[in-house]
C-alpha cells in the first residue's frame, strides 16, 4: 500500500488521493489502511517520512563533507545534488523520489509530521548557517522554485541539465555571482 500511496501522490498530489485510490491500486481492502496505518494521514505521513528521511540525512551529510568554509555554490550543490542519493538510499526510482520529494516540499507549514517537520528546519538551520547571512526567505523562495520544478520536471530527460540550473540559480539568489550557464542566454531556468 506504501508504495501505491507513492506513486499516486506523486501523480495527483496529496490532496488529491483518497484511501479508496490507494486500495485499489494496491488491491487491498479499506480497512487495511486503518489496520497498518492508522488512518490516511497515517499512511500519508508515513510517504512523507519515508521520502524526507534520507534526503534530510543526506543534505545534512552533503554539507558536513564540503567542510567548515563553503562557498554559496558548495551549499546550494550540497543541497540540490543530495536528491539522487536520497533516492538511491532507499531504492526508490529516481523520478518518483524527486516528484515526491517536490510534492513535499509544496505541502502547507505544519502539515509534516512534528519529527519530519523538526529535521527539515534543522536542515534549513544548517544551510543558513553555512551560507552566513540572514537569507531566510531569499532561501524559502529557491526550496517552493525547486520544489516546484521537481514536480513539474522529474521525468525530463533534461533533469540534470535543470538540477545544474538550480544551482546556478540558487547561486545567483543567495548572494555569489555565477556564469549563465551555456546555452542559456536569458537565464531562463526551464527553457531547453
Amino acid at each position: 500500500m506504501l508504495d501505491a500511496a507513492e506513486r499516486l501522490v506523486a501523480e495527483k498530489g496529496f490532496d488529491s488521493v483518497s484511501i479508496r485510490d490507494v486500495t485499489g491500486a494496491a488491491k487491498a481492502n479499506v480497512a487495511a489502511v486503518n489496520y497498518h496505518f492508522g488512518s490516511r494521514e497515517g499512511l500519508l505521513d508515513l510517504v512523507i517520512t519515508h521520502v524526507l528521511e534520507p534526503l534530510c540525512a543526506e543534505r545534512i551529510s552533503r554539507l558536513e563533507a564540503a567542510g567548515k568554509q563553503v562557498s554559496v555554490e558548495q551549499t546550494v550543490a550540497a543541497y540540490v545534488n543530495a536528491l539522487a542519493p536520497a533516492a538511491a538510499r532507499i531504492g526508490m526510482d529516481t523520478p518518483l523520489f524527486f516528484r515526491l520529494a517536490g510534492r513535499i516540499g509544496c505541502l502547507p507549514d505544519g502539515i509534516l509530521p512534528p519529527a519530519m517537520e523538526e529535521a527539515c528546519r534543522e536542515v534549513t538551520r544548517r544551510f543558513l548557517a553555512a551560507l552566513g547571512k540572514d537569507l531566510a526567505a531569499d532561501w524559502a523562495f529557491f526550496e517552493a522554485g525547486l520544489a516546484q520544478s521537481l514536480v513539474m520536471e522529474a521525468d525530463s530527460k533534461h533533469f540534470a541539465t535543470l538540477m545544474e540550473r538550480w544551482i546556478t540559480f540558487g547561486m545567483r539568489g543567495l548572494g555569489e555571482t555565477a556564469a549563465k550557464p551555456k546555452n542559456d542566454p536569458q537565464g531562463m531556468l526551464f527553457d531547453f
